[in-house]
């Protein structure tokens, strides 16, 4: 079973910056991981990598190709109505 949750991203591209909501999916009962966030952007057509863990700053694994610079993670949200439908449709 997974629980979604909501994230903020700021996305620097070549034009500026925007904030950006991923859904996040992770394992029931725990916090996103590094890996959730870049299977996140994955699903969202980046490839990226962490470069600063503190900051939770993620950079394209080939700049050249990528119109991205940099995503930053501000915040991630839980989504409570998700785990309960989950949990209402369990055997």
């Amino acid at each position: 079973m997974k629980e979604r949750f909501y994230a903020t991203v700021e996305c620097a591209d070549r034009y500026g910056k925007a904030n950006r909501q991923f859904e996040v999916y992770c394992d029931f009962g725990k916090m996103p991981s590094i890996g959730d966030y870049v299977e996140a952007f994955r699903r969202k057509g980046h490839e990226l990598h962490i470069t600063d863990f503190v900051t939770m700053t993620f950079k394209p694994v080939n700049p050249s190709q990528s119109p991205v610079i940099a995503f930053r993670v501000i915040r991630a949200l839980k989504d409570h109505g998700y785990t309960a439908d989950q949990l209402r449709m369990r055997p």
